[in-house]
C-alpha cells in the first residue's frame, strides 16, 4: 500500500511539473495620431493565476490629455503601459496612478473587464472601483455572457485586446508593444453637469479595431469629494466585438500571455 501512494504521489508531482512548463492599426480615415494557458485542473487555477504577482510592475506614460474642464471636440490622449494589472491589491496601485484624469478612467475600465475574464470575483471588485454603482450592475449583465464560453461566439476573450493598438481580428488581436490605448472627446457630444452625480460627465470614446465603428462610446463622472473619475455609462465598449478572421491560422492568444 505505501508502495502505491507513493507512486500515486510521485506522478501527481510529475503531472504538475509538466503543467508548469507548458508554459491594427486604425482606418487611415478615422485614426488617431500615433504619438496557452495550461488546462486547469481544479477550478482554483485561473483564481490563483490571478493572485500571483505581475512579472514586471506596472508602468504608463501618456500623450495628450482631455481637459476634465473645457470640452474640445476630439480632443486625444493616449496611455501606453508596460503589463495589465491582474488582481485587486494591482488594480488599485493602477488606480492611484491612472485614476485622476478621464483617459486614465477609460483604461482601468478594461484593466477590470480583463480582470473579470480570468476571475469574476476579482473582476467585480475591480469593477466597482471604477464604475457608479448603477453602471457597475449593467456592466456586469453582459460580462457574465461575455466572458463565459457556453455561450459560443458570443464568447469574447479578444474583447479587451481589441482596444490595444497593432491588435486587428487578421492578425488574432496580438497587440504591439507597449501596449496602448487611445482616447478621445467625443467630436459632437458636449459635457453635461448631472446633479444626481454630483459632477460633470465627459462624454468620450476609445479606439478599437473590433468594431467597424472604430469609436466607442464611453462616459466618466468626477462626483465632488471623490478622488477617482468613475464610468457613469459605456455599453458600446462591451457589446461583442468581432471574432478571430478565418483568414489566419493564429488563434487568439490572452493578454496577459502577449
Amino acid at each position: 500500500m505505501r508502495i502505491k501512494a507513493l507512486y500515486a504521489t510521485t506522478l501527481a508531482a510529475l503531472s504538475l511539473a509538466a503543467c508548469d512548463n507548458n508554459s491594427g492599426q486604425p482606418a487611415a480615415a478615422d485614426a488617431p495620431n500615433n504619438t496557452t494557458f495550461c488546462t486547469p485542473t481544479t477550478a482554483n487555477v485561473a483564481t490563483e493565476k490571478t493572485k500571483a504577482a505581475s512579472s514586471a510592475e506596472f508602468s504608463f506614460q501618456t500623450e495628450g490629455s482631455i481637459n476634465p474642464k473645457t470640452y474640445k471636440p476630439g480632443e486625444t490622449a493616449s496611455v501606453s503601459f508596460n503589463t495589465f494589472p491582474r488582481n485587486v491589491e494591482e488594480f488599485q496601485k493602477a488606480q492611484e496612478q491612472l485614476g485622476t484624469t478621464p483617459e486614465g478612467a477609460v483604461v482601468l475600465e478594461l484593466f477590470a473587464f480583463e480582470i473579470y475574464n480570468h476571475d469574476h470575483t476579482a473582476g467585480e471588485e475591480c469593477l466597482k472601483m471604477a464604475n457608479t454603482s448603477l453602471n457597475t450592475s449593467s456592466v456586469l449583465s453582459i460580462l457574465k455572457d461575455r466572458y463565459n464560453p457556453k455561450y459560443g461566439d458570443y464568447y469574447t476573450p479578444q474583447l479587451v485586446a481589441s482596444y490595444l493598438e497593432g491588435a486587428t481580428p487578421e492578425n488574432a488581436y496580438k497587440a504591439n508593444k507597449p501596449f496602448k490605448v487611445t482616447i478621445r472627446s467625443h467630436k459632437s457630444n458636449a459635457y453635461e453637469d448631472a446633479n444626481s452625480l454630483k459632477g460633470t460627465v465627459l462624454k468620450l470614446e476609445v479606439y478599437s479595431n473590433g468594431y467597424d465603428t472604430h469609436w466607442r462610446g464611453i462616459n466618466v463622472v468626477k462626483s465632488k469629494g471623490e478622488t477617482y473619475y468613475k464610468v457613469v455609462n459605456n455599453p458600446a465598449t462591451y457589446t461583442q466585438c468581432k471574432p478571430v478572421s478565418f483568414k489566419t491560422e493564429e488563434d487568439y492568444t490572452d493578454i496577459w500571455d502577449q
